[in-house]
């Protein structure tokens, strides 16, 4: 028996687009105010001195968070977290971590370790890709500011880390070297460019607190703890050469932001990748454009935003001009309903989604799928006219165009699965596009192509009907169940030109794999 790949395609050919080529066909052309209460009279707090760590105490602060934040997977929870901070300026300023505020709908700031020290606040500006934010407190008073240290950070400075671990309020000061002066900062809810790695001990609510030098001047801010799986304590500070300008910024208003706070994650389980809203700011960019604590950005400005890293994020965020339109597509979790939308343009709307419409279909204990990084990588056929973006995993990739029976010229034809042989002939995971260009091969009766693929695919039953629909190609498709695998086969042609169909042949094992075939279809080009 021919492969299944081959019986379907001839199968259309000989059933509807054959007899189109044969007949001839008709052509046809913000910031959120957030509230950190203190009642200390400011004239009562002393100006620490130059070169005296044991002053350092009173520039510390401890901010303590309460909100709603949903993390992957999880329901929508009420959180109640602390982070560190510093004064920046005499006038009450603070500098701390983005992901201690973001999101939080109430903030209380501790100074110096006394419960008593509560003074109330505003943010003044957050970068969500340098994890950086600035507060300012509301009292007016003359508070003790830390200075920037001018010695030069290389290994192996000596360092001490300022802050409140583990949500205690009980002041703490640890002290290590700095170990390297430019680690890498790329992380799941950050991208600095580099960072300070060292060894002064800290410990999650450490987050946005001082690293200072033996004279108690600002070398950086610490950001992130060591990594338990390497088995060594190393821990991480935004540098001073970043952080010093991009505060001075940030007392004027948000950077590198659109009003998230986001975590990029890949499930290689269900080929699920992107940044997942944890909590969002009311009145911003995302917000404004329809966007929920839940979500899923998978693209933005048309850049992927799969790998488990902020970087690519932060790179559309860092090139785009200010309050200049940006695409954005997201998945909403809940219903696996895909949007897509501007933010500062037009809101998020609902596209066609083969996850949404067929999760139900794909059988209960059904083959297995083949668990991906999140990682896409385009292909192109060999004539150059046709190129997708498929999971780096679906490396098996046939490209050569296809001879189809009852067309004299070969089509275009791309064939992208983990195992191709699995995929054309036992109903593997995979997708295949083939262009089809023939005169008003987009007016056949798009059901009787279907429904002639029937009889050329006898392993499958339970065959079901329905329209797609995209903001570029229009169409039918019918699913099906193959050997404990679901089977699409769709039939589409571009918005307003009948001389072209794109022929979708594709297998799921799982909902990851429908995941996987969504972003192939949102990706495709015809060149």
């Amino acid at each position: 028996m021919k492969p299944l790949f081959n019986r379907v395609i001839v199968g259309a050919v000989l059933f509807g687009v054959g007899l189109s080529a044969c007949g001839g066909g008709d052509k046809t052309a913000a910031g959120t105010t957030l509230l950190l209460v203190n009642t200390q009279a400011a004239s009562t707090v002393a100006t620490a001195k130059k070169g005296d760590l044991s002053t350092l105490k009173g520039s510390v602060v401890q901010i303590l968070a309460e909100g709603e934040i949903r993390d992957p997977g999880d329901g929508q929870t009420s959180f109640n977290s602390s982070g560190s901070g510093f004064f920046i300026t005499s006038g009450g300023r603070i500098v701390t971590n983005n992901h201690v505020v973001t999101g939080a709908g109430a903030l209380t700031v501790l100074i110096g370790g006394n419960a008593a020290d509560r003074f109330p606040a505003r943010v003044l500006g957050v970068s969500e890709c340098s994890d950086l934010a600035v507060l300012e407190l509301v009292d007016k008073g003359t508070y003790p500011a830390l200075e920037w240290s001018t010695q030069q950070v290389v290994p192996p400075l000596e360092t001490y880390a300022a802050g409140f671990p583990l949500g205690d309020p009980e002041y703490t000061v640890t002290r290590g070297v700095v170990s390297k002066a430019q680690a890498s900062g790329d992380t799941s809810w950050a991208s600095v460019r580099h960072v300070i790695e060292h060894d002064a001990n800290i410990q999650p609510g450490n987050s946005g607190g001082p690293l200072v030098d033996s004279e108690g001047k600002l070398v950086g801010v610490n950001y992130a703890g060591g990594d338990p799986g390497t088995g060594t304590a190393q821990f991480f500070a935004i540098a001073q050469d970043l952080a010093q300008p991009l505060i001075d910024e940030l007392q004027k208003g948000n950077k590198e932001t659109i009003g998230v706070n986001g975590q990029a994650f890949v499930d290689k389980e269900n080929n699920l990748s992107g940044v997942w809203v944890r909590g969002i700011t009311p009145g911003g960019p995302a917000s404004n454009a329809g966007v929920k604590s839940g979500d899923i950005i998978t693209t933005l400005n048309g850049v992927d935003l799969g790998g488990g890293t902020l970087a690519p994020y932060c790179r559309v965020l860092r090139s785009a001009q200010p309050n200049a339109a940006m695409s954005i597509r997201v998945l909403r979790f809940d219903t696996k309903e895909v949007l897509e939308g501007e933010l500062f343009g037009k809101p998020l709307a609902s596209v066609f989604s083969f996850a949404q419409q067929l999760q139900e279909q794909v059988p209960a204990g059904g083959g297995a799928g083949v668990p991906t990084s999140g990682e896409f990588v385009r292909v192109v056929d060999d004539t150059q006219t046709i190129s997708v973006e498929v999971p780096k995993e679906w490396s098996d990739v046939k490209t050569v165009a296809q001879d189809l029976a009852g067309l004299d010229t070969k089509q275009p034809t791309i064939i992208a699965a983990p195992n191709a042989a699995s995929f054309e002939s036992s109903f593997g995971p995979g997708v295949a596009l083939v262009l089809l260009e023939v005169p008003g091969v987009g007016s056949v009766d798009k059901d009787e192509v279907l429904r002639g693929m029937e009889t050329s695919i006898p392993e499958c039953s339970n065959f079901k009907y329905a329209d797609y629909q995209d903001k570029r190609y229009t169409g039918r498709y019918l699913t099906a169940d193959c050997q404990k695998t679901l089977g699409v086969v769709a039939l589409v042609s571009p918005v307003g030109d009948n001389d072209k169909a794109l022929l979708i042949v594709a297998q799921a094992a799982t909902d990851g794999d429908l995941a996987a075939i969504d972003k192939a279809l949102s990706t495709f080009e015809i060149g």
